[in-house]
């Protein structure tokens, strides 16, 4: 039986991240925008704390900037998806390569589960719960590959690729392509056979960053919702 690992419950800074994350990566609140402390904290009923953890974990993303009268969105652009995919393929491929000797039966089994898990919400039309194994799936690769130093990286852009994901899945008429996909880098992990694999792997995350650079130029061209003049136009969500 394959067993799930504990978890660590979000902070309230890692929650209100979490939801600001997707409203910028969604252009929700556009490129631009003054995020004032006290404004957000009475918005979603935390303390000033929270906040300022949220803002520096959105920093450390690239999604917003501090200057001299506090932090200011600077969004996704086009590059920047381009940006994210180059390093994603560059180090995920080297994970797989190394999965090859290294997965364990147990991982090789979570990830059959997670593929599973995919296909179900495929049939069910669930994109939110298709994104969220997909994510895992993603992690679970650099679990098998066994190098902490890919690991710490893949941690650190993960929230942004998992807004980004969700857009990707919530536009794909048919999930069940992708999840399939992703059975087949199983099967190939299992055959020991590093070249198709790699291609397997580009053609795959290449797929994902055209979709990808797809939504967000369409939210590109879309226009934005600007915060600075209108600082209540964001609709409130109550972390708890």
């Amino acid at each position: 039986m394959v067993t799930k690992k504990p978890t660590r419950a979000p902070s309230l800074g890692e929650q209100l991240a979490s939801v600001l994350r997707d409203q910028i990566v969604r252009r929700v609140i556009g490129p631009g925008t003054h995020l004032v402390e006290d404004t957000l904290a009475a918005e979603y009923d935390v303390s000033r704390g929270p906040v300022r953890d949220a803002l520096r974990q959105l920093e450390s993303q690239g999604l917003v900037e501090s200057r001299r009268r506090g932090f200011y969105v600077l969004g996704l652009t086009l590059r920047d998806v381009d940006d994210l995919y180059e390093l994603r393929e560059a180090i995920e491929v080297v994970a797989v390569t190394r999965a090859i000797e290294l997965a364990s039966p147990a991982q090789l089994a979570a990830g059959r589960a997670i593929v599973d898990e995919m296909i179900a919400a495929a049939d069910r039309s669930a994109a939110t719960d298709f994104a969220q194994a997909d994510l895992r799936f993603h992690e679970l690769l650099y679990d098998m590959g066994g190098n902490r130093k890919l690991v710490d990286v893949w941690q650190e852009y993960k929230p942004v690729i998992a807004s980004l994901m969700q857009l990707t899945v919530e536009e794909d008429v048919d999930l069940h392509p992708s999840a399939l996909d992703h059975a087949r880098l199983l099967d190939l992990i299992v055959a020991g056979d590093a070249t198709p694999l790699g291609v397997e792997l580009r053609g795959h995350l290449r797929g994902a960053r055209s979709r990808m650079t797809h939504a967000v130029d369409a939210m590109i061209g879309g226009g934005t919702t600007d915060l600075t003049s209108t600082p209540d136009a964001v609709a409130a969500e109550r972390v708890s």
